[in-house]
């Protein structure tokens, strides 16, 4: 869907395009799920108003002066802000310089982990003097894409380039600002190192090495965090991959243990009972037991 050149209380729509997610984009670590461009008009007040998704707003020309979480921001050409969802913001256009922004709207479960990778938290949504050259030629890029009506269903089109403009903003973001504001990348690091790799016979030990932390640092820290301890959070991973492959697979128990990183079947199946309450092998058993009863009543 894409509205053009709409006039509304504060601002011209010069382009406005949905996008309908499809399953590739909600594989993917994040999608977009709107992009646009307006010019406010001078001395208006918009908000305060919440959005469902994440917000990248590119300040293209003009001045404003942004109210979230009750900190003001004064934004101008080449900056770059952040709304998060569902978090009210508000904002207040220069009277002498008008407001033209371009917004991409986008979702998905690595996006916060992404914003932390170029600075970028709920506790600080603004960068300045972040929009290059190169960005805006993504950005370009972008609109031709979905401007073009023999690729506007090239999902992975606009996946790639979305993937492109972070990496240009983590590209452009000072080494020394990443680490004053995501000083605790690495637990994300260790987070995502876990969900990756629990397959494998991967200790904790092994991943606090990775992110470059001691052990119990990291498993102090990803319990505050998480509210779960590391270990635990791997068995889970561990647990559910085994569920999924009881109920989807006739592998014996044997292979589900070594494809989950156990090294024998006892280990495995005095985990999965501790974690499902139940042994593995009546896990099967309830769950076509209950396949049965739904093919028998279909």
């Amino acid at each position: 869907m894409m509205r053009r050149t709409k006039n509304e209380d504060h601002f011209d729509i010069v382009e406005d395009h949905y996008f309908t997610t499809t399953e590739l984009e909600k594989s993917s670590a994040i999608w977009p799920v709107r992009l646009g461009m307006d010019i406010s008009k001078t001395s208006c007040h918009v908000g305060p108003k919440a959005v469902p998704y994440f917000y990248f707003i590119f300040v293209l020309e003009g001045q404003a002066e942004f109210i979230y979480k009750e900190k003001k921001y004064r934004v101008q050409k080449s900056d770059v802000f952040c709304f998060f969802p569902h978090l009210a913001h508000e904002f207040y256009t220069d009277q002498e310089h008008p407001l033209q922004k371009v917004w991409i709207a986008f979702e998905g479960p690595k996006s916060l982990a992404l914003l932390e990778r170029i600075g970028i938290n709920p506790s600080k949504p603004f960068i300045a003097n972040a929009v290059s050259e190169e960005i805006l030629e993504l950005i370009s890029n972008l609109f031709s894409i979905v401007n073009d009506h023999n690729r506007q269903g090239s999902d992975l089109a606009r996946l790639i380039t979305l993937h492109q403009i972070f990496e240009e903003l983590s590209r452009n973001t000072s080494g020394a600002l990443c680490n004053s504001v995501c000083s605790d990348y690495w637990l994300q690091q260790g987070k995502d190192y876990i969900e990756m790799h629990y397959c494998d016979r991967v200790t904790i030990e092994q991943i606090a090495e990775h992110v470059g932390v001691d052990r119990a640092h990291f498993s102090r820290k990803f319990h505050s965090t998480f509210l779960i301890s590391p270990a635990k959070y791997l068995q889970t991973l561990k647990i559910n991959e085994a569920k999924r492959l009881l109920e989807q697979t006739t592998y014996n128990l044997s292979i589900i243990a070594q494809s989950i990183g156990y090294t024998d079947m006892s280990t495995f199946s005095k985990a999965f009972k501790k974690t499902a309450g139940i042994p593995p092998r009546e896990y099967r058993f309830r769950h076509q037991s209950r396949q049965e009863i739904r093919t028998a009543n279909a």
